[in-house]
């Protein structure tokens, strides 16, 4: 961090400021009679030294904010002394001319006002580093607060792909018993798949047609694998453009058939669209006997949605549709 707390001009505004409020008083002292021309010379030397004492006392102070306590005051005393030295040559010329008070008053005030000048200046120094300090920290949690999250996010990925390739493989492993010649476009649709998968490793969102066009292609394997047990519907109705969480069509599908029985009489059918900044895939619902809730999928998607757009997902289940509504990112 560096010693300058702010930049000499906001020092110098600060010291303008602040020397025209001390001066200000001195301007109003009444029954000046055939002195107001002293009493002007006197108050316009009061607001040139309040401004002076200002803008050295708090230069001063910030310069060596990060010294001793010691190493300040002593400091601070040494400046005190020389500039109440300077004023009162300045000024006694002046003072000894209004004859008002005698001149050990004089020196007395300034005396007092230059200590207060000093204290001001010097609380204000304190506050200013203990603001520094406090955005400094502020900015070092939100850093280690998103490096977190940039780790859960990868730790999140992480669980992807093993789940993905598991699927694909025993999807393969089927469909090779039946029909060999459709496990060879099977294998080039997979690599093409793994290659979005591999492309987009350092994107936590990913643009909506993107997702679409990789959902395409991973349904065109579940159809090859299942025929017409499964139906799908693609309508893309909002801006192409917008922002998720990548491969979450691969977990919203893979839960789908998780969860269901297909079959040539029950089909299940999902439809995927856009609606009211969401991205939803929405399926009839035959459930397995032995189906439980929401999984890690969901979970993992939930987690991701948090922290990469700031909204949790909605999942909306009744007794004849599933529906999942993940939070888009608008560009």
């Amino acid at each position: 961090m560096k010693n300058n707390l702010i930049s000499i001009k906001y020092i110098l505004l600060y010291a303008f400021i602040a020397g025209f409020l001390m001066s200000l008083s001195f301007a109003f002292i009444p029954n000046q009679g055939d002195r107001v021309g002293l009493h002007l010379l006197d108050t316009s030397l009061i607001f040139a030294l309040s401004v002076l004492l200002f803008f050295c006392s708090l230069w001063l102070n910030i310069r060596l904010i990060a010294k001793t306590i010691y190493v300040r005051i002593s400091a601070n005393i040494i400046l005190y002394i020389l500039l109440c030295v300077l004023a009162i040559i300045i000024h006694k010329p002046i003072w000894l001319k209004l004859e008002r008070l005698p001149v050990v008053f004089y020196i007395r005030d300034e005396f007092i006002r230059n200590l207060m000048i000093f204290s001001i200046s010097y609380i204000v120094a304190q506050a200013l580093n203990t603001f520094r300090q406090n955005q400094f920290m502020k900015n070092k949690i939100i850093e280690i607060q998103r490096e977190n999250q940039l780790a859960q996010i990868e730790t999140l990925k992480q669980q992807i792909n093993p789940h993905f390739l598991f699927n694909s493989l025993n999807t393969l492993s089927g469909l090779a018993q039946e029909d060999p010649q459709k496990t060879v476009l099977f294998i080039d649709k997979l690599s093409q798949i793994y290659r979005y998968v591999l492309d987009i490793q350092e994107k936590n969102l990913v643009p909506l047609f993107e997702e679409f066009e990789f959902a395409k292609a991973y349904i065109y394997l579940l159809e090859v694998r299942f025929s017409e047990k499964l139906s799908i519907d693609f309508k893309i109705n909002g801006n192409k453009n917008d922002m998720l969480p990548s491969l979450c069509s691969q977990i919203l599908i893979e839960n789908v058939i998780k969860h269901n029985c297909m079959t040539k009489q029950n089909p299940i059918k999902i439809n995927f669209f856009v609606e009211d900044g969401y991205f939803v895939v929405k399926n009839t619902v035959n459930l397995q006997k032995n189906s439980s809730g929401p999984g890690i999928g969901l979970k993992n998607l939930d987690t991701r949605s948090h922290l990469l757009i700031g909204k949790p997902i909605e999942i909306i289940s009744t007794a004849n549709y599933f529906t999942v509504k993940i939070p888009l990112q608008k560009q």
